[in-house]
């Protein structure tokens, strides 16, 4: 029988732990190298990689690529929130079209051998050019320069149209009575009356070879372009016409 000392079975017991922790970093470092790679450590997509997506989503959009200096900004998403990391890059698009206020729902994607969604709400702000008035006016004003002023606000685009350039509003009348500040709203404005009912005015019939004028009497309010109906005060006839510019009602048939 063999004998073996002490010595002996030290060193034995040192070489199967060396050979052990050999074969464990081996296995290990295989592991390493053929994991699925992500993009980042956690093996979880990055909240804010989600947000760029659905922000570069939102800029391509026809509707807010025409906007002034667009920003977007969203809610933070909820902590708990873990989606595997997409090996390819994210999808974003509309969750609708519906665009009120500025908000926006965008349906983020990772669509390869991994598969989620998730809905991201934004919000979109830009710089607009609004037209204010500068004064209290009474319903039927009509709008001069000094009674507008012209700037850019920074807020979410609004659905209803607004006047953006003084040039828009300078000439027309309003529908009713607005506070100094008031943002225009195309709503808010009409063409003037440039005759008033009962007013005696110039009827005009004829063509550029020939033209008759006589006196009349509007038997309604109007606006330049409007038909209104107006009495020949000489025949006592009614009939009607186009209000002109200068005041004078045109008559294509007499």
């Amino acid at each position: 029988m063999k004998t073996i000392d002490s010595g002996q079975v030290h060193a034995i017991d040192k070489q199967r732990f060396v050979k052990t922790l050999t074969r464990f970093l081996i296995l290990t470092t295989a592991a390493a190298t053929f994991a699925p790679s992500y993009g980042n450590r956690t093996g979880f997509e990055s909240r804010n990689s989600i947000f760029a997506a659905a922000q570069e989503g939102v800029l391509r959009l026809p509707e807010i690529s025409a906007l002034s200096n667009p920003k977007i900004s969203g809610t933070k998403l909820d902590n708990r929130v873990r989606l595997a990391a997409c090996p390819g890059p994210l999808l974003a698009e509309p969750a609708n079209r519906s665009f009120r206020g500025g908000r926006l729902t965008m349906k983020v994607s990772c669509e390869t051998q991994i598969s989620w969604s998730i809905y991201v709400p934004v919000t979109v702000t830009s710089d607009i050019t609004v037209v204010k008035v500068n004064r209290s006016l009474a319903r039927g004003s009509i709008l001069n320069e000094r009674d507008l002023q012209e700037m850019i606000v920074r807020r979410a685009p609004g659905h209803l149209p607004i006047i953006n350039h003084i040039e828009e509003a300078i000439g027309t009348a309003l529908k009713r009575p607005l506070r100094e500040g008031t943002e225009l709203q195309h709503s808010m404005l009409e063409a003037p009356v440039v005759i008033k009912r009962g007013e005696q005015t110039v009827i005009e019939a004829g063509n550029d070879q020939f033209m008759v004028r006589m006196t009349g009497k509007a038997l309604q309010d109007g606006a330049i372009g409007e038909q209104i109906r107006v009495q020949n005060i000489a025949s006592k006839r009614t009939i009607q016409g186009e209000v002109q510019a200068n005041g004078s009602v045109a008559v294509l048939q007499w």
